[in-house]
């Protein structure tokens, strides 16, 4: 079996791409790009814990 690729750092762009979209049609597009980065961040740290307690 192949070993599993950790591309979880992807979700970090991820959730900036998706702010700057709701930014671009809200209108504020810098606003809802950083609440995306600052999101994306969130849960890319909460899934990194996790990901390492359930390891253990």
């Amino acid at each position: 079996m192949t070993k599993k690729k950790n591309n979880l750092y992807l979700i970090i762009p991820a959730f900036l791409f998706v702010g700057m979209a709701i930014g671009i049609q809200t209108g504020s597009i810098v606003k809802q790009g950083i609440i995306g980065l600052i999101v994306g961040l969130v849960v890319y740290m909460f899934l990194r814990i996790r990901n390492n307690k359930l390891k253990k």
